[in-house]
């Protein structure tokens, strides 16, 4: 696979093109840049299968070079030092990404799953611009099967935990999706103050909420007709949560 490899600091290309060349026989280093601008010149004329990218770079970071090339084929492995860069979102998502300094045991899972990883669209690379920039996403990516979903966060209405899938339900839509996630990971990837959690199985969206029906069983029933349970650990966060006495 014809490779390319970008990052500004020298010392970090020579070291990945030697690791390349000593542990990924199936990848063929064809271009290694420390300059992004003359690196986004090379992929605008010249096609590669896959491409290490660092992510903290001057004039073009790895996300703005990438959005300058909304056509580009090319699976990327993202490179970082600083592992507060939208990596919850890479994991979620699927995009893989190496922490520097590159462990060779790392890299080589890394190129073994090249085959899996999803091309980067627009509007997923505007979504980890956003995480990157420790922005709440406008948007949550859900990775279905061989699809990605684009749901706009705030028509989410809730997320219910099936065992270890979740099931999300959402605004205009009469099936929930069903993800292999755990609830938490949605919950991280929401990051919205009006999702709450009345209850270990659900995250729900206060937005749609429609009434509580108080007691010993409390529950809130939402705009779709859901009824949530309130944990009874639970009970009086939510109450004082909703302004309800």
């Amino acid at each position: 696979m014809k490779t390319l490899i970008l990052d500004d600091e020298l010392y970090c290309t020579d070291v990945l093109s030697i690791l390349i060349q000593k542990h990924c026989p199936s990848l063929e280093v064809v271009a290694v840049y420390n300059d992004p601008v003359l690196a986004l010149e090379y992929l605008s004329h010249h096609p590669v299968d896959v491409v290490f990218l660092d992510i903290e770079m001057p004039v073009l970071n790895g996300f703005e070079l990438l959005r300058k090339l909304p056509n580009m084929q090319s699976r990327v492995i993202f490179t970082t030092a600083y592992n507060q860069y939208a990596l919850k979102a890479f994991r979620f998502n699927a995009i893989d990404y190496l922490l520097k300094p590159i462990d060779k045991t790392e890299l080589m899972e890394a190129v073994g799953k090249l085959p899996e990883l999803p091309l980067l669209s627009p509007p997923m690379l505007q979504y980890l611009s956003e995480w990157q920039k420790g922005q709440a996403p406008k948007k949550i990516l859900l990775p279905i099967g061989q699809e990605i979903h684009f749901v706009n966060v705030d028509q989410i209405i809730c997320c219910e935990a099936d065992g270890s899938y979740c099931k999300v339900y959402c605004e205009g839509q009469a099936k929930p999706y069903m993800l292999s996630k755990n609830l938490k990971d949605i919950e991280e990837m929401v990051q919205q103050p009006h999702f709450i959690r009345p209850h270990a199985s659900w995250l729900i969206n206060s937005h749609f909420i429609e009434k509580v029906v108080k007691g010993e069983g409390m529950e809130v029933v939402l705009s779709n007709q859901l009824h949530i349970p309130v944990a009874r650990s639970k009970k009086q966060e939510i109450l004082k949560w909703l302004g309800i006495n």
